[in-house]
């Protein structure tokens, strides 16, 4: 199996050599990843300016790594073509954060995933509450192992994977849940010093999730495994409108 490995916290991040040794097992793995930090650029890609991209250090255990001056979404387009590798899966993470509920509007770590569906290419996002877990390696090998084992990665969407507070010594288990509602809400606050300069003040919307919703699993002790698709359309809706 060819594996690329992709991110949106750039080339350096903890969370790509986590999950190179957890995946060297399960076939050949190369890396494409921004040069710099890039969350939360969503689905973005470089259309109207050129791309920097660099031969970068291999991280222990891959095959080759590509430095990309971009965005996430712009690292998987350049590892799925400038390898001239076929590539059997995309896993985009681990994240430093989590990506729940409408984080994942947001996430470059669900963008960079998405690019390679759109690809054909089966694909995997990862995320957890903080990288420094001390139970993080051992259930990222564990979790990729059954998902992996039991090709639930195949699929016409994304697994969005979220591991969970770091108020729990261990996560309890998992649960294929549904994205959740919370959001931050933000407020654009004004420097007294600098003219025409704001900055954003963010907290936390909170509702009450189902038993059912990654939030709820995130806040409870569990890993969440949420099937993410590509298509926006409200179906629900498209009916009505039809009739």
């Amino acid at each position: 199996m060819n594996i690329l490995l992709v991110n949106d916290d750039g080339i350096e991040s903890k969370g790509l050599e986590i999950l190179a040794r957890a995946l060297t097992p399960h076939g050949k793995v190369y890396v494409s990843a921004p040069a710099v930090q890039q969350s939360a650029k969503s689905h973005a890609i470089s259309l109207s300016s050129t791309l920097k991209i660099e031969q970068a250090p291999l991280i222990p255990g891959t095959l080759g790594a590509l430095k990309v001056y971009g965005t996430p979404a712009d690292a998987t387009r350049a590892g799925l073509s400038l390898f001239n590798i076929e590539f059997d899966l995309v896993v985009s993470g681990i994240n430093d954060g989590p990506n729940i509920a409408m984080d994942i509007l947001y996430s470059g770590t669900v963008g960079a995933a998405k690019e390679a569906k759109i690809y054909g290419v089966n694909a995997i996002a990862i995320s957890a509450d903080n990288l420094e877990l001390d139970y993080l390696y051992d259930e990222a090998i564990k979790t990729l192992d059954e998902v992996i084992e039991n090709k639930s990665y195949i699929n016409d969407g994304i697994l969005n994977i979220n591991f969970p507070k770091f108020s729990f010594e261990k996560p309890k288990g998992v649960i294929y849940t549904h994205q959740g509602r919370r959001y931050y809400h933000s407020e654009f606050v004004k420097k007294t010093n600098e003219e025409d300069t704001y900055y954003l003040k963010g907290s936390l919307t909170r509702y009450n999730e189902e038993l059912t919703s990654d939030v709820w699993a995130f806040e409870n002790g569990y890993i969440s495994i949420t099937p993410v698709t590509l298509s926006r359309t409200d179906f629900d809706l498209l009916n009505k409108l039809n009739k």
